[in-house]
């Protein structure tokens, strides 16, 4: 049987850094939209988080792909498992009655799109079970650093605020795993 070879151009601090930008992007989006439903006065929490799930799972697919296209075998596909991911989030915050908050909270979100995005990353790299844990940790604290920032900034600056706090967190740690597994060998096909 034929075995397939993967080229990657090499991976350094410009994945990292424009997966922190597509990570801060992608929070302060999330946070911005679902502030302004809660100062609005949505009268459901349940709604908000179904939309946090969908913006989420949209916004760090799209953004995200920008950068592993050109690294991840399948790549389109990663818009598409990041959102999956996202419907997961607002599945269980349907479920649970409302906003995921916290470490726990940060754990549920980052286990929903690290599950779904390994799907897609397992055919690029080996060992890529290591994106769940690092999704885990990663949005862990970093919903967790986000609320504190946001609680702490307050009134309509706070949503951006934690939104982008999460996006730091989530992208310096989710960022530089996803470094280290690009340099890893490539699986054999």
């Amino acid at each position: 049987m034929a075995t397939m070879r993967i080229e990657r151009p090499k991976v350094g601090w410009r994945v990292w850094l424009g997966w922190m930008l597509a990570s801060i992007a992608s929070g302060a989006v999330t946070l911005t939209v679902t502030g302004a439903m809660v100062r609005a006065g949505s009268p459901n929490a349940v709604v908000v988080v179904v939309v946090f799930g969908l913006v989420i799972g949209a916004s760090l697919g799209i953004t995200q792909w920008l950068v592993v296209r050109r690294q991840v075998l399948w790549a389109y596909m990663w818009v598409l498992a990041s959102v999956m991911g996202g419907i997961v989030i607002g599945v269980l915050g349907f479920a649970m009655g409302g906003p995921l908050g916290g470490p726990l909270g940060g754990s549920a979100i980052g286990a929903s799109l690290g599950i779904t995005q390994w799907l897609v990353l397992r055919h690029s790299v080996s060992r890529a079970y290591v994106w769940v844990l690092v999704s885990i940790v990663g949005f862990a604290l970093g919903l967790s650093a986000g609320e504190a920032v946001g609680f702490a900034v307050g009134g309509a600056v706070g949503w951006p605020a934690g939104g982008t706090t999460l996006g730091v967190v989530v992208g310096a740690i989710t960022g530089g795993a996803l470094v280290w597994l690009l340099r890893q060998p490539v699986p054999e096909r």
